[in-house]
């Protein structure tokens, strides 16, 4: 069976709490959920060549989910990039993703030598993305948006899921069910914080949704967020890799 590989490219949340790096990961080295701003840096520190990435989900438009999305175009567009490439996220990304990226670098999007595609998801209608199963589920977090997503997904028979951010709903608990891995937002120990859970009040339902053998991994996290004693519960940190 192929082996699930979660490298974190960060764990914070949109202030860098403690130094941490802005959250996001790649799934097996080739699925990026999320482009933080420090995408790029990220995965030179890591070692990972930006160029083989081929698919990026993203959640919500953010900046600390989004504005990493320029600088990969840019390293695309001049840095030899000339494999396909697609992006997915909630409608209107396309449009928000290439007004940034033209209106801080002009030019970036002319004469590319790859293909690139873009695909507005939807809640409840799934997708193949280059090998990659993903259903979108839509989120409770910040109605200024105009969409927040979660996704469960498959990849090699292998099923895991990622919450985004998002208080506690019934999309999270959707997203726990039959999953083997599950990454979640966890934004502070015990703050009550209106579009955010945290690891007092929320995680231990969220790892109750979970099989009792499923493994919780937690990110955009404040730098005192630790387990709390759950089972099979980790917290994510900068730069490393978790396999499974």
């Amino acid at each position: 069976m192929t082996d699930l590989q979660f490298t974190f490219l960060g764990t914070g949340n949109a202030f860098s709490p403690g130094g941490l790096c802005c959250s996001g990961f790649l799934v097996n080295g080739r699925y990026l959920f999320d482009a933080p701003p420090q995408t790029l840096s990220s995965m030179g520190t890591i070692g990972i060549d930006p160029n083989e990435v081929d698919t990026v989900v993203l959640s919500h438009h953010h900046g600390d989910h989004f504005l990493g999305l320029p600088f990969l175009l840019l390293h695309w567009r001049w840095k030899g990039r000339t494999r396909p490439v697609r992006i997915y996220g909630p409608r209107g990304t396309k449009r928000l993703a290439t007004e940034i990226a033209e209106m801080v670098f002009p030019g970036v999007l002319d004469g590319i030598g790859y293909d690139l595609e873009w695909y507005d998801l939807e809640p409840g209608r799934p997708v193949c993305a280059n090998g990659l199963e993903i259903e979108p589920l839509e989120m409770t977090h910040d109605s200024g948006l105009e969409l927040c997503l979660g996704y469960k997904a498959i990849t090699g028979g292998r099923r895991f899921s990622y919450t985004g951010d998002t208080i506690f709903c019934d999309s999270v608990v959707e997203l726990a069910r039959g999953v083997e891995v599950m990454v979640s937002e966890c934004a502070s120990v015990a703050d009550n914080v209106p579009v955010h859970m945290n690891l007092v009040d929320d995680m231990p339902k969220v790892r109750a949704a979970l099989a009792p053998e499923a493994e919780l991994i937690l990110t955009h996290i404040n730098p005192d967020v630790t387990t709390g004693g759950l089972p099979n519960t980790r917290v994510a940190q900068d730069f490393k890799t978790y396999r499974f």
